[in-house]
């Protein structure tokens, strides 16, 4: 045994420099399951090769489990089709599914605001209310496909208990897109309390040594570490139903949530604040991130300050842009500040895909 430890520990010794850069990065419970299936990979020679997703997604029993019974113990889950349909049912109707043989050659990931679904960054709406997505139209252009979040407890997913917390989020969410971001490039979006969802997803990612973003948006929503004395909203579950509707307002929603739809609005605003009610930073002893950060604030935001959007720039070391949008905090749901905003983040992805290219 004393033999075969040493051997292990000269070998481990000849890792190259960028593994154990990588392996630094990943998260204490990444690390153990890394060592544990290379001890198992030595323990069962003639055991196939777990897939590349293992590290990502499995428990230390689960890689037990599959060296033992020579890979036939795999671990039971949902088939990638079924849960991509669930988390990104948009990715179909926006039109950037790549399928038929057509490989998706970059993705964005995006985070919706409280109250709001997935759509906000598929759809083009109808009607009078359509407005032409400079988003959409470049992914469709690049073979780059959208795949927006949809949280739980709403739309295609509102059989589902809300989510009350970002990691009951992230970590089920961790499943269905460890692979995707993988294997090619890709940028994350994230507004409003979608930032912190962005964040939290990030730090998962980078935790199992995942590759990073290209670039990260984020807008209206204060730096993750902002002290809890400093956050500018009421906790929701203190509020009384008539307290809760002003406290909407400052978030500047729409009148027309307040009226019949309200009884359908209401529960899901209220999870939907929980998220951020709840947040408590936790990576105080981490590294900053190295991605390039745009981050925008709406000029007529009644809630957020352009200071708390500032703080963002604290939390990487790669290059930090600010831009002002001419709307208030949900200015993704007014046309003409939606386009200036997709379209400057339009701008910040070709030279990304020609530099991949």
């Amino acid at each position: 045994m004393k033999r075969f430890f040493l051997e292990r520990s000269s070998r481990l010794e000849r890792t190259t420099a960028l593994t154990r850069a990588v392996r630094a990065k990943m998260d204490d419970r990444t690390v153990r399951l890394v060592n544990l299936m290379e001890v198992l990979e030595e323990q069962y020679p003639d055991a196939p090769k777990p897939p590349k997703q293992a590290m990502w997604l499995w428990s230390e029993d689960n890689a037990r489990a599959w060296f033992a019974s020579n890979g036939r113990d795999a671990p039971n889950s949902e088939d990638d089709e079924t849960m991509t349909k669930r988390w990104f049912p948009g990715l179909e109707r926006s039109g950037t599914r790549c399928d038929g043989g057509r490989r998706a050659k970059f993705r964005i990931l995006c985070f919706p605001n409280a109250g709001n679904t997935e759509d906000m960054f598929t759809s083009e709406g109808t009607g009078e209310r359509r407005a032409k997505s400079p988003l959409l139209e470049w992914a469709k252009k690049n073979d780059a496909e959208v795949l927006s979040v949809q949280y739980p407890g709403r739309a295609n997913r509102k059989s589902e208990t809300y989510a009350f917390e970002i990691w009951q989020i992230v970590e089920p969410l961790l499943h269905v897109v460890a692979s995707k971001l993988d294997d090619v490039p890709y940028v994350v979006v994230g507004h409003s309390v979608g930032a912190w969802v962005a964040f939290e997803m990030l730090q998962l990612l980078r935790g199992r040594g995942i590759r990073m973003p290209e670039h990260v948006f984020l807008s209206s929503f204060p730096f993750p570490d902002i002290p809890h004395a400093s956050r500018p909203w009421q906790v929701n579950c203190l509020l009384e139903e008539p307290e809760f509707k002003e406290e909407c307002r400052r978030w500047d929603v729409n009148e027309i949530v307040f009226g019949p739809v309200w009884e359908i609005y209401e529960p899901m605003m209220r999870a939907d604040f929980h998220l951020f009610d709840k947040y408590e930073y936790a990576h105080i002893d981490r590294e900053n991130f190295n991605w390039p950060l745009t981050v925008f604030h709406g000029y007529a935001d009644r809630m957020i300050t352009e200071e708390m959007v500032r703080g963002w720039e604290t939390h990487t070391s790669g290059a930090f842009e600010f831009i002002t949008v001419r709307g208030h905090h949900l200015f993704p749901l007014e046309k003409e500040q939606k386009a200036f905003w997709l379209q400057k983040i339009v701008d910040r992805l070709d030279p990304i895909v020609k530099l991949h290219s």
